[in-house]
């Protein structure tokens, strides 16, 4: 607890001295773990046009840091300045080809201008050399898929994803989704029961079996696989409101 007052009183004085030069029109030395404090303090309280103004002035010192490059397209993004946001996302990917965090930043925002067919394209690019985020890039390519309504392939995209990590929430949770609209969520529990005999640990397998039980009107099993995904993960919030939304289902039925 204290130590988290002394981080907020520290976050609190960094916005304080930047707004003070900006204010004054001075500027002052702040080391690339400052400006990234004072820019989250602006995107968590939704300041987006002073946060640009925070990681202009941050580039000016780490011209050639991608990940200061990534949060400005970032921002350009929330100010729904798409282009210029792309644009400067390119250049950092003639920079650095093989940064990965560029390739999602591009796919997200050609997500967001629903050219979800150039953001597969993007993702895949990525795939051909990442060595590390695989599992969200495949869940990105699901996402793709599933907004051009092509469920069969998000559903392949979503396995993939999973067979990375087997602990990824959004893919587990949307796999079972897709199943639904294409009619294979019953023939799908036994490929959810292949990951907790693998991993009989994963709260988040379990929650998602629990999912697919209530989907398919087996509330009982559903309460059950609720009840294991808490007995791994006590604060496991999704799983305390699904249970109990099924209990209430239960109660309907009964």
């Amino acid at each position: 607890m204290a130590h988290e007052f002394r981080k907020r009183e520290e976050e609190e004085e960094l916005v304080r001295r930047f707004e003070e030069n900006l204010r004054k029109n001075s500027s002052s030395f702040f080391d690339i773990d400052a400006f990234e404090t004072i820019i989250d303090h602006y995107l968590e309280t939704s300041k987006f046009k002073k946060a640009l103004t925070a990681v202009n002035q941050a580039m000016d010192q780490y011209p050639f840091s991608t990940e200061l490059i990534s949060v400005k397209a970032q921002i350009l993004s929330n100010l729904e300045e798409y282009d210029e946001a792309l644009d400067l996302l390119e250049k950092a990917k003639s920079l650095h080809p093989t940064d990965v965090e560029i390739y999602l930043s591009i796919g997200s925002i050609l997500s967001l201008q629903g050219k979800y067919a150039e953001s597969i394209t993007i993702y895949e690019q990525a795939l051909t050399f990442a060595d590390e985020d695989r599992d969200e890039i495949h869940y990105n390519i699901g996402l793709a898929y599933q907004s051009l309504e092509q469920h069969e392939e998000a559903i392949e995209s979503y396995k993939q994803s999973i067979e990375v990590n087997i602990s990824h929430e959004g893919s587990l949770y949307e796999l079972a989704y897709c199943l639904d609209v294409v009619g294979q969520l019953e023939g799908s529990l036994s490929y959810y029961k292949k990951f907790i005999d693998e991993d009989p640990y994963s709260a988040a397998a379990w929650y998602n079996l629990g999912i697919v039980c209530n989907k398919l009107e087996r509330y009982e099993e559903a309460i059950e696989a609720y009840e294991y995904a808490l007995a791994i993960d006590e604060n496991f919030a999704s799983a305390h409101f699904n249970m109990g939304n099924t209990y209430m289902n239960l109660e309907l039925v009964a």
